[in-house]
């Protein structure tokens, strides 16, 4: 695999991604109106940095006390790590020996850790009622208001499991056309909390950035599509702070007639709109774009470059999220020999730092942040590179913990930091972080254990069988990961299943939230004379997708086409 090359970030994309981001653009600069309630904020904040906004009288006041008697806002947050964390030793933690260091005759019950393993800073740790591995170490200060989902099976396939992350789960086909019932769960979320905003749902990904997907094959709707909702539900990619400073000055130099139009109907007779309330979504839409608009004023700015230039320029955040420039560098990485891909997203601590600067503008309400580097987490590992060349002294398996503390710890760590202090709009009392659900998850987790009874079986040379078992990957992908839930309407200091030290396999749980009592719950292994629960099951993608929807008080079931639940007792008081 090659080293990542860095490019400026004003440098202009390829003309793949490039087609992504016209796309994008013109659903939400240069679309049609359908129709008075089709209007968003962004075309109102666009018609009144053009013409003004109306002056004030009785509809404007009766168009902001609607607003405000709707529900309070919502932010949701997703913070994915590609790649694959290693959950044994984050969220589904296992206590096993180390078989680096004292080998078994039976090699497939040989379970191989870090080289540090159970030294200081490397071990199972125990706070409050969550048990967790050392890569959470860093992030165990938030433990009171997080929800770990420990019991939890995917799949093992990179771009499968990282549509079923956005999409949810059900008969989900990578190369079919997204139909238009069809939502990942940020456009779901968006599609309820989007309207009043001007960048709704905001991302930082690629789909066809995993190189192991033929680009040819993934054109228009398939795969992930950024396209699926209302307008107001579409995937905004931000790209670096330079392309989301260049997306926002663009957006009051287009206009559209047929939307000017519907503006200009709307304001004609805005009490009609305001008597219906099938229109109260457009009225939230109008209302916020004239309160940005009015900010805006007050402050002597505009939405022009010279206002732009001081977005995502804040010296005190930027010290704060330990902005270097590097960080705000687009890299690009081969996988596989394939041709070098790019997701066109900075480190995860300008995400970070940038979902903050939108949240505390009232521009944006959904983010999906994603570690830059493509396959960091992917850490294969062959059986023989445990040891040095001398097949004697241990070298481990790989440690995550340096990319966990750069990709999610430190980002997350100040941003949480920030939104406990800074008030929620629309909802006096409350501070952002109370509005908010925040999402951490990967497409997998990572083995520490390799079968080898097969290839003992094989009728080869005994030369060939070991040049197999040195060379047999324990570091794969695999099915058994974890999740956890952060926020305001999150019930905190709380665990749910475990992965069995025997079984290295998630125990089922109950729809309470507690483990199948006919399986061990430190093996995991099923009791004797005991059956599984016909009631229990292991959670997956769905599961979580159902979770974050539920946690904002949104009903998953019919948003988009994920057939599994929410897991109620994640929330307080469900």
């Amino acid at each position: 695999m090659k080293e990542p090359c860095h490019y400026d970030p004003r440098w202009v994309p390829a003309k793949a991604g490039n087609d992504v981001v016209k796309l994008n653009r013109r659903t939400l600069l240069g679309r049609t109106a359908a129709g008075v309630g089709a209007l968003t904020c962004a075309d109102f904040l666009r018609f009144f940095l053009q013409n003004g906004a109306p002056a004030a009288s009785r509809d404007t006041v009766m168009a902001a006390e609607a607003a405000k008697a709707s529900r309070e806002p919502r932010f949701l947050i997703y913070w994915y790590l590609e790649g694959g964390w290693e959950s044994y030793d984050m969220f589904s933690p296992v206590v096993t020996p180390n078989n680096v260091f004292q080998r078994m005759d039976d090699l497939s019950r040989e379970r191989y850790r870090v080289l540090n393993f159970g030294k200081p800073g490397y071990g199972i740790y125990q706070q409050g009622d969550i048990r967790y591995g050392y890569l959470a170490e860093e992030g165990k200060q938030h433990f009171p208001q997080m929800a770990i989902l420990s019991s939890m099976h995917t799949g093992s396939f990179h771009s499968g499991e990282r549509l079923n992350v956005h999409m949810g789960s059900y008969n989900l086909r990578l190369q079919a056309d997204r139909e238009d019932d069809e939502r990942s769960v940020m456009q779901a979320f968006a599609e309820v909390y989007g309207q009043p905003y001007v960048l709704p749902n905001v991302s930082w990904h690629y789909w066809l950035s995993d190189g192991e997907l033929n680009e040819v094959q993934y054109t228009g709707r398939k795969g992930y599509y950024h396209a699926l909702g209302p307008a107001h539900a579409h995937t905004i990619y931000a790209g670096a702070p330079a392309n989301l400073k260049q997306f926002l000055t663009r957006m009051h130099q287009t206009a559209s007639d047929p939307v000017n139009r519907e503006i200009q109907k709307f304001l004609d007779d805005t009490h009609q709109y305001l008597r219906s309330d099938q229109n109260l979504e457009v009225v939230k839409s109008y209302n916020s774009a004239r309160e940005i608009y009015l900010n805006l004023a007050s402050k002597g700015l505009k939405l022009d470059e010279g206002m732009l230039s001081q977005l995502f320029t804040d010296s005190t955040l930027r010290e704060k999220f330990e902005v270097k420039p590097a960080d705000e560098l687009i890299t690009y990485r081969s996988v596989n020999g394939n041709k070098a891909r790019t997701k066109f997203a900075p480190s995860a601590n300008v995400q970070a730092m940038m979902t903050y600067e939108l949240m505390r503008a009232g521009l944006s309400t959904a983010f999906f942040i994603e570690s830059r580097d493509i396959r960091k987490f992917d850490s294969h590992f062959n059986r023989a590179n445990l040891w040095q060349a001398d097949r004697r002294t241990p070298k481990g398996q790989p440690d995550q913990t340096q990319m966990m503390r750069e990709d999610l710890w430190k980002p997350l760590n100040t941003l949480v930091e920030l939104l406990k202090s800074t008030p929620c709009p629309g909802a006096p009392g409350k501070s952002l972080f109370d509005c908010t659900t925040i999402v951490l998850t990967s497409e997998f987790g990572r083995t520490i254990h390799g079968e080898v009874d097969a290839i003992q079986a094989m009728k080869i040379s005994d030369e060939e069988k070991q040049k197999m078992i040195d060379g047999q990957d324990i570091s794969q992908h695999w099915k058994v990961t974890s999740a956890a839930f952060l926020g305001g309407a999150v019930q905190g200091n709380k665990q749910y299943g475990g992965v069995g030290e025997n079984t290295l396999l998630a125990v089922p749980l109950l729809p309470d939230g507690s483990m199948d009592p006919a399986y061990d719950p430190h093996t995991g292994d099923l009791k004797p004379g005991m059956r599984k629960d016909p009631k229990s099951s292991i959670p997956n993608h769905g599961d979580v997708y159902a979770t974050a929807l539920y946690l904002a008080d949104i009903d998953p079931k019919g948003r988009g086409r994920n057939d599994r639940g929410p897991l109620k007792y994640i929330k307080k008081g469900g």
